[in-house]
């Protein structure tokens, strides 16, 4: 049941803004001394500004120095024995957040096995079943569920970080930890607990259960696509899923769904599904793709595009482009449709509904496409996209899709060149090894495809997404 590379698990990635400490601002540990300490709450302040900002090296600074603080106040609160086992677990989970913040930091930093070891220093630090209470003491309840959702994030980080199994075996205890998470909240909310935000907790926590179990699907899909029973266990995982969706949240199991119908030749399905989860997100979607004028019908080549950025968004279509999921989600969204859109074609023939379907696939990856280049106009992938799409019309976008096609190219022709200078000082130190071969083998064969559909693009070859 395997399917093509191009869906391949890949690390989640986001376009982020580039900051620093402003000017005259002064790190809180800089003039700390073991007489005047500086106050704890100010570091860990002072270090998620730095993560907002993406300066790292601040970061790491500042949640190192705060998780030195934690350990020694841990290490002293275990040999007190008057500490009561409310402040010893309340300084256990904010270590446990800290370390989980280095983590992610260093994983920003290139350093993704540095994460895991703080990813599993606190998932250690969280074992066991956390506070203990009766069940009747909601307050106690609650607790515990802070405690197994604060477990869970950390596996479904290393999980994230991991491969195959070992991935599959983090996924798996975050499950356990978010199922229990969801039946004490949800005991809690029966037994008429009082405590603010219960409902909406739960909401949010059964969506990470949701999300968690299309990871697992994910894994089936991809990395154990050829374990015993990974068709069975892939299905079953997005069942448990669907069973926690609901038509206001995010399209994952849907989605999800849709990718292992396609692998399975069960288009009307995966087509429904597919239109389905672009449906949830459709809003959002149409409007960043109107600030840079994509699907408009405007020439992309004009400077009308650049007038588009100066709209706003206001109201339900601002809630609407905030809930929007993430870059990668949605990236995988247009290639699923477009995807869907091939495969109908090769059935539609005079079938007026097929070719209503396939219309709607491309006009929805455009739209897609385009709210992902109001984000992020840096990635290459997204133009050519939107190449493949606008040439995939009935009738075909020429103007459209000759201008993405040249502006892909054109941002590959500028990676060839830097890559070329790259080597050419590489060679001078004789450092030039097979993998940076490899890369710019890699780029000079993805310029060659693009010219390929770019001259395709004018005739009436080539279909929505074709198989590299």
């Amino acid at each position: 049941m395997p399917r093509s590379a191009k869906n391949a698990r890949k690390p989640r990635s986001s376009k982020k803004k580039k900051g620093g400490r402003k000017l005259g601002q002064v790190s809180a540990v800089a003039n700390a001394t073991p007489q005047n300490p500086p106050d704890l709450n100010e570091v860990l302040s002072q270090a998620e500004g730095a993560l907002e900002t993406s300066n790292m090296e601040s970061a790491m600074q500042l949640y190192t120095y705060a998780a030195s603080v934690l350990r020694n106040k841990l290490s002293a609160l275990s040999t007190d024995m008057t500490t009561s086992s409310e402040e010893k677990e309340g300084t256990i989970l904010m270590l446990s957040k800290v370390l989980g913040k280095m983590a992610e930091a260093k994983v920003s930093l290139g350093d993704p096995e540095g994460g895991q070891r703080d990813f599993l220093e606190a998932t250690k630090l969280l074992s066991g079943d956390g506070p203990s209470a009766s069940d009747s003491d909601s307050v106690s309840a609650i607790a515990r569920a802070q405690w197994r959702e604060a477990r869970a994030g950390l596996s479904l980080y290393l999980g994230q970080l991991s491969t195959s199994k070992d991935a599959l075996g983090a996924f798996g205890r975050a499950i356990d930890d978010l199922k229990e998470c969801v039946a004490l909240l949800d005991a809690s909310i029966k037994n008429g607990s009082s405590e603010m935000g219960l409902q909406n907790s739960l909401v949010v926590t059964r969506h990470q259960l949701c999300g968690a179990y299309c990871s697992v699907a994910e894994l089936y899909l991809t990395d154990l696509c050829f374990e015993e029973n990974a068709e069975n266990d892939c299905e079953s995982a997005l069942q448990a899923a669907l069973q926690l969706d609901e038509s206001t949240s995010p399209p994952d199991a849907v989605q999800a769904m849709a990718n292992l119908r396609l692998s399975q030749n069960r288009v009307d399905e995966a087509v429904g599904l597919i239109i389905e989860s672009y449906n949830r997100v459709k809003v959002g979607c149409e409007a960043l793709s109107d600030l840079v004028g994509v699907g408009s019908g405007q020439d992309p080549s004009t400077d009308k595009q650049n007038e588009n950025v100066a709209k706003e968004l206001m109201g339900d279509t601002l809630e609407a482009t905030n809930k929007l999921p993430g870059f990668e989600f949605r990236c995988q969204m247009a290639k699923l449709l477009l995807e869907c859109a091939t495969v109908l074609e090769e059935t539609a023939k005079d079938d007026a509904k097929k070719m209503q379907q396939i219309m709607y696939c491309v006009e929805a990856a455009i739209q897609v496409l385009g709210s992902l280049l109001a984000e992020n106009d840096e990635v290459i992938e997204i133009w050519y996209l939107l190449g493949c799409s606008f040439s995939s019309l009935t009738p075909k976008n020429i103007d459209a899709s000759q201008y993405y096609f040249e502006t892909a190219i054109d941002m590959l022709e500028k990676v060839r060149k830097g890559m070329k200078e790259d080597m050419g000082c590489m060679t001078m130190n004789n450092q030039v090894d097979e993998e940076t071969k490899a890369s710019l083998a890699d780029v000079e064969e993805k310029i060659k495809e693009v010219r390929d559909r770019l001259s395709g693009s004018n005739g009436d070859g080539g279909s929505a997404m074709e198989e590299d």
